[in-house]
């Protein structure tokens, strides 16, 4: 599978997992994030990093968020999470872009056999990013 490929499959299963959980989502052909979930009126910016198995490293996964010619470590001012999406599992797991502290993160197989990984993380991912809403409104009152 070329990684064009790939990246369009993560796309459609984040999308796909975030709309089982009572988002509603757009995929975006926007340059810096895939997918706009809303629920209410709230609203985020989702990046999609989707990985299948290296024919080097069996049974791991690796996906890379680094920007820029530097590669930097994205920011709140790029996009607010990341769903690291397991092409093999069909699953992801969600990390609030506060949370993301390295340019390159790797998982063995394994890691995707917890039947809730997906709600667990995106419900910690939620509660992170809307406390930050939060602390932004308060700062303005």
């Amino acid at each position: 599978m070329s990684a064009i490929v790939v990246g369009r499959i993560g796309e459609y299963l984040a999308a796909a997992i975030l709309e089982m959980h009572q988002y509603q989502t757009v995929i975006c052909q926007q340059a810096g994030f895939d997918i706009i979930a809303t629920r209410g009126q709230k609203m985020w910016r989702c990046q999609v990093k989707a990985s299948s198995y290296h024919s080097d490293r069996p049974n791991r996964m690796q996906w890379h968020f680094g920007i820029g010619g530097n590669k930097r470590i994205p920011t709140i001012a790029d996009y607010d999470f990341v769903a690291c999406v397991s092409i093999p599992h069909r699953r992801a797991f969600f990390i609030p872009i506060e949370n993301l502290k390295q340019v390159t993160m790797s998982r063995n197989g394994d890691f995707f056999d917890d039947p809730k990984l997906e709600s667990r993380t995106l419900h910690e991912t939620m509660e992170i990013l809307n406390e930050r809403i939060t602390k932004s409104e308060t700062m303005h009152i």
